[in-house]
């Protein structure tokens, strides 16, 4: 089924819409365990030409999406399956995986690098908390948005040093 929504942008609604949807693709993933993770499932970066967020089904059917659909995706599957959802290399693993932490917080948020209220190019990414520290993801990166495909220790490295996101407000 295809909803299409109409706003006037807003960052705020847009984070708030993107983080609806983390929280749509955690139950389908809770109520689906057998669903592959982001990372396995073999889905790919691509532009899109028209704007639309996919969830966590269509996006595996589809097999692509861009940074709205796949920042949502990953941060549902670290809210859905906790430890489970983080890999060697990714930020917090070996903490997360020695304490077993079923539950991890996690959300979308955006960066650009226009000026507040003016329009550009925003660009969707993760963060989530391991303990009182947040790590940050990059699916798009990681999926081949890049000349290459970035490795999870690539992505901490280049979004620590590059963001310190708020939330609901520029990174």
């Amino acid at each position: 089924m295809d909803i299409t929504v109409a706003l006037a942008f807003s960052e705020q609604d847009a984070v708030s819409l993107l983080n609806w949807l983390a929280r749509t693709n955690a139950r389908i993933l809770r109520e689906n365990p057998g669903l592959p993770g982001v990372y396995q499932s073999g889905v790919v970066y691509k532009r899109e030409t028209t704007e639309t967020w996919s969830d966590y089904i269509n996006l595996l059917a589809q097999g692509w999406e861009d940074c709205d659909s796949l920042a949502a995706a990953r941060a549902g599957e670290i809210l859905a399956r906790g430890h489970r959802a983080l890999r060697p290399g990714d930020g917090g693993y070996k903490a997360a995986k020695r304490k077993k932490l079923t539950r991890l917080q996690a959300e979308v948020f955006l960066r650009t690098r226009t000026k507040p209220d003016e329009p550009g190019l925003y660009h969707c990414l993760v963060r989530y908390r391991v303990g009182g520290r947040w790590y940050f993801d990059d699916p798009s990166a990681r999926l081949g948005m890049l000349d290459r495909r970035l490795s999870s220790a690539e992505v901490q490295q280049r979004l620590t040093l590059q963001t310190q996101p708020t939330k609901g407000r520029r990174g």
